[in-house]
Order: structure tokens, then C-alpha cells, then sequence
């Protein structure tokens, strides 16, 4: 019981600096809040045994993982991630980590420019804490870890988890070079000492794929598409209009279209809602469809149990009745 009571408290202490991490106020960082997290990131990051679950082998960049200079890109004001992922590259990062407003960054315009400039240089990594980071899987990140609860890769407020099981699935399917590592979700926040401990645990023991596949993602703004496959993020703007999200969908190339994976934003969107749109871009676009997350967060993971959350939408193959 006193274990439980432990877990507990460090999931309500790892809860409520990620909330606010989010929105930090000046008077929050004035008492102390940033050295607040710092101790969190020695005392409790430290301590989390990081598990790999896919190590495809990272593509060579000739680095020494003892010696890493390891950059974040933090949640906060400064939304100019241009600049400081120049500022990043320019000291000589090897790794750069992106938690989500960043990695959704990547599939607008300019943000698909520095997929190709980080990567001549380092690795890009995802802190992948639910379905609105889906589209990251056709950019083919370098390492994704997932901040794990009860088997989910959850937020601490969007109702958008995904089953650690499903991301590893995806992953392979994909036959990307993405690492996918896992660490409990209360050794992860968003807090530059954190991620750079989480990420040198990953790291530890790498090793090296010299036959890593061409990096030839296809971008649009929320949904990608490498090897036939697409995957995009739906939110309530997407959902009043699915004839241009089929669209764009159809856009990146209908031609090599062999599916399509979707994860909806339920904070905002019913299970019903998700369901009826899932059927109705099968049917805009005429290949399988899926949707891959569920209405669940932190707080409703750990109270509800593994086995009996809400079900995930459902799939709509091409053939058979619609």
C-alpha cells in the first residue's frame, strides 16, 4: 500500500509540473521553479530505468555517446523554433530533443525545411506523450521515447493516449531507423536537465545501422506520408471539413496510398465524431483507415486500469460493406 501511495504522490508531483512547464509564470520561476525541476530531474529522472523496445540501429552520424551535446526545445513563450534550432545547430548539438508544439512545427512549410538541415547534423528526438504527436512517425525521427503509464504514451491534459504496443507496430510497419524507448511517466518532464538524462540512458548502448533507409518523408501541415503509409493528427478544424482533409490527404500522393492512420483530439471530439470520420475519408479517399488513440489522459489511465478504458475507433478496411 505504502508503494502505491509513493506512486502516487510522484504522479501528481510529475502532473502538475507538466501542466506547468506548459504555462510558467514569472512569478512560478521568481520562487524557485525552475530549481524545483532541476531537483526533480536528480533526485526522480535519474533513477527511471529506460527500456528499449526497437533499436533498428541509428543511421552513423560518427558521434561519441559519452561526449554528446544533447539541445531541447522546451514548451514555453518563445514559439520561434527556426531560431533557436539555429542557435542549436550553430553550438554543435548532436541530439536535439522536441517535445510537441515543435514536432507539430515540422510539418508546416518552414518546419519542413529543418527536417533535412537537423538531421545532416544531429539526431532529432520526440518526446512522444500521445496521438497528436502521429504525424512524427512518417518524419522519421531518430529516437522517440515515450513517457509510459499502464502501457500508454499519455499527456497530462489531452484526452489522446496511444498503447505503447500500437506506436512499436506502427514503427516497424513504417520500416523507419526510429529508435522507440520508454520510460515511466513520472520520471518525465519537460525540463532541460530531464530530458537530457532520459535521453543519455537511451543512448547508453547504441549501436549503429550503416543501411539506414533514405530519409523521403512527405509532409502537409498535421499528417505525413512515408512508404505508401500516411499518418495525421485530426483535430475539431479538420473534422468540419473532411473534404479538405481528404484533400491534403490525396495530395501527398494517392498513387503509392496503401493506408492511412488517424488519432483524434478528444478533448474536442467524440468517440461517435471519430468513428463517423473514419469512415466517411475510407470512403473520399478508397484505402483502409484507422483510428489509433483513445479518449484517455494521465488521471483517467491511472485510475480507470489498463483493461478498461474507452475502445479505440474503429477500423474501416476497403471492402466489405461501408
Amino acid at each position: 500500500m505504502w508503494r502505491k501511495s509513493i506512486y502516487l504522490l510522484l504522479i501528481f508531483a510529475a502532473f502538475y509540473t507538466s501542466l506547468m512547464i506548459n504555462y510558467p509564470s514569472e512569478t512560478l520561476k521568481s520562487l524557485g521553479y525552475n530549481r524545483a525541476l532541476d531537483w526533480y530531474a536528480a533526485s526522480v529522472s535519474s533513477r527511471a530505468v529506460c527500456q528499449v523496445l526497437y533499436d533498428p540501429g541509428l543511421r552513423p552520424l560518427n558521434l561519441s555517446c559519452s561526449k554528446l551535446k544533447i539541445g531541447t526545445l522546451l514548451p514555453g513563450n518563445n514559439s520561434d523554433y527556426a531560431a533557436q534550432l539555429e542557435q542549436l545547430l550553430a553550438g554543435q548539438c548532436q541530439v536535439i530533443v522536441e517535445c510537441s508544439a515543435a514536432d507539430t512545427w515540422h510539418t508546416s512549410q518552414d518546419g519542413q525545411i529543418y527536417l533535412a538541415k537537423l538531421r545532416r547534423q544531429a539526431y532529432r528526438a520526440v518526446i512522444y506523450d500521445g496521438g497528436h504527436h502521429l504525424p512524427t512517425l512518417g518524419l522519421a525521427p531518430d529516437i522517440i521515447v515515450v513517457p509510459e503509464l499502464a502501457g500508454y504514451a499519455v499527456h497530462s491534459y489531452m484526452a489522446d493516449g496511444m498503447k505503447l504496443t500500437k506506436i512499436h507496430e506502427l514503427i516497424k510497419e513504417t520500416g523507419s531507423n526510429t529508435m522507440l524507448v520508454s520510460v515511466p511517466r513520472w520520471a518525465l518532464i519537460k525540463n532541460e536537465q530531464a530530458l537530457n538524462i532520459i535521453i543519455r540512458k537511451a543512448l547508453a548502448n547504441v549501436r549503429y545501422n550503416s543501411n539506414s533507409s533514405a530519409f523521403k518523408p512527405v509532409v502537409r501541415e498535421r499528417m505525413s506520408k512515408i512508404h505508401g503509409i500516411a499518418f495525421a493528427w485530426v483535430n475539431r478544424e479538420s473534422l468540419d471539413n473532411s473534404s479538405c482533409f481528404a484533400n491534403n490527404l490525396k495530395s501527398m500522393g494517392i498513387h503509392d496510398l496503401q493506408k492511412v492512420y488517424l488519432a483524434f483530439d478528444y478533448n474536442h471530439i467524440s468517440l461517435d465524431q471519430s468513428n463517423d470520420f473514419t469512415a466517411s475519408i475510407r470512403k473520399k479517399i478508397g484505402v483502409p483507415v484507422e483510428c489509433v488513440n483513445q479518449a484517455v489522459k494521465v488521471a483517467n489511465v491511472y485510475w480507470s486500469g489498463y483493461n478498461v478504458l474507452p475502445q479505440p475507433g474503429h477500423s474501416f478496411k476497403n471492402h466489405g460493406s461501408s
